[in-house]
């Protein structure tokens, strides 16, 4: 084998290898960008799958994941939509493929409006709502701006506690040994909750 021939196959072998690296590389950042997180004392535990259990403590928790910032103008209505059931029946009927006006607690006009401080001070219990989390800007309440790359942010929903039946409660006290949640972010904006959109979680508290 002459010099030229090497080289040319040397050459050959290094554009192969690029192209497998940045094709695993853009498949990571996509997995990345749909993690979600539940996390307690500085401990993240990721939700694996459409439908997972995670166990806590009785104590305030938060849920991580990453989305862009809300545009009404530019209509970027970008949005973490949670749902948070007492039953876990409610929770079943709610699948990956149905458009979001199928759901009882999905559809527009379903979103709760926050308090005066502009926070969900609590994590609300109802089958027909949910919490509709949006990022704007610095002066958002809603969200917990961790980190910010390229698009996307990094956003944390805070929960000190509880309401549910008519009762308030701090999750270091709460009644409660188990409860549901669904978590939407409908990523592309077609209000059809597409694979990977979804993540529905029984939470047991320990």
């Amino acid at each position: 084998m002459n010099t030229k021939t090497f080289l040319i196959i040397v050459i050959c072998l290094s554009i192969i290898q690029s192209c497998k690296t940045t094709k695993t590389s853009v498949k990571s950042d996509a997995t990345d960008i749909e993690a979600v997180y539940v996390c307690q004392n500085g401990k993240e535990k990721r939700i694996i799958g459409e439908d997972s259990k995670i166990s806590i403590e009785a104590n305030k928790f938060s849920v991580r994941f990453n989305n862009k910032p809300y545009n009404a103008q530019n209509e970027e209505r970008y949005s973490a939509q949670v749902t948070a059931f007492l039953n876990k029946e409610e929770l079943l009927k709610i699948k990956s493929g149905m458009p979001k006006s199928e759901t009882n607690c999905f559809t527009p006009g379903t979103g709760m409006a926050p308090n005066q401080s502009g926070r969900y001070e609590y994590l609300i219990f109802g089958n027909d709502r949910h919490h509709y989390l949006v990022y704007k800007n610095s002066e958002s309440k809603r969200l917990k701006l961790l980190n910010k790359s390229n698009h996307f942010m990094t956003l944390e929903f805070e929960i000190d506690g509880v309401y549910y039946n008519g009762k308030e409660e701090k999750m270091a006290t709460t009644d409660l040994g188990e409860f549901y949640l669904a978590i939407l972010i409908d990523r592309n904006l077609n209000g059809i909750i597409d694979k990977g959109e979804l993540k529905k979680i029984t939470i047991r508290i320990k």
